[in-house]
């Protein structure tokens, strides 16, 4: 029923990601295989690590040296999350969304930022649009339950073009528009039609906190430990693993 040692990896990356963690991101910088709360992540030789209101850069192309290479100031609140995509950064903040160019890896510059109330917000792309979790009863102030997603065809101006009442989301992934939300469970998504999307399954009883889709499977961080999931077939989403902690 469960495979330990792919638990125990995959655990390791998620649990970095629950509170202090990391992006695994593809070769190119491309897409990131990490989850949606980390605080660090690679692209490329480099790593990209958030602090307050700061976004620190390090070459780690050299596997015997890490170089400082960059420190970049942000006008913004608490900075929470970050989530690398081919040419940009995503970084989640307790006021908005804030998007950086890194195609220059080592000089990342501020494009834009799309703002909404205080709150704490997880943040995930696939390029195309922005999918971004709001949650209430936690020290953020947000009242609200909700995913929001924003249009990113214009990079310098990216637009809300859908509100979605949740009841305490957390973390999230996209893949080919199937979207994972943690929410008292693992509520999956179709998001084709950005304007109606649909719920096409729910994965109750776990208190999960962030969640990363590889592969057709669901790697999961929860409140008591994690779990590994097969959705091949969304609709049937069978467990296949899982490790207490």
């Amino acid at each position: 029923m469960k495979t330990i040692y792919i638990a125990l990896v995959a655990c390791s990356i998620l649990l970095a990601s629950c509170n202090n963690g990391g992006n695994l991101s593809s070769a190119d910088g491309s897409f990131s295989r990490g989850g949606s709360t980390a605080k660090f992540s690679t692209s490329g030789n480099y790593l990209y690590v958030i602090d307050q209101v700061t976004l620190f850069t390090y070459d780690v192309g050299n596997e015997n040296e890490i170089v400082f290479k960059h420190r970049l100031e942000l006008n913004t609140n608490l900075l929470e999350t970050i989530f690398p995509f081919g040419d940009y950064l995503f970084l989640g903040s307790t006021t908005g969304v804030l998007i950086l160019d890194i195609s220059d890896p080592g000089l990342p510059k501020f494009i834009s930022e799309y703002q909404h109330v205080l709150s704490c917000d997880p943040v995930v792309t696939d390029g195309d649009y922005a999918y971004v979790t709001l949650r209430s009863g936690n020290f953020c102030g947000q009242t609200d339950d909700e995913l929001q997603i924003l249009d990113l065809s214009d990079i310098n101006s990216p637009k809300l073009i859908l509100q979605y009442a949740l009841t305490s989301p957390k973390g999230l992934t996209i893949n080919n528009n199937i979207l994972y939300v943690c929410d008292e469970g693992i509520r999956i998504f179709d998001v084709s039609n950005k304007s109606n999307i649909q719920e096409l399954s729910f994965i109750p009883n776990i208190p999960a906190n962030d969640v990363i889709y590889y592969n057709n499977q669901l790697l999961v961080t929860a409140d008591n430990g994690f779990y590994q999931f097969d959705v091949t077939d969304i609709t049937n989403v069978k467990q296949i693993g899982q490790f207490t902690f």
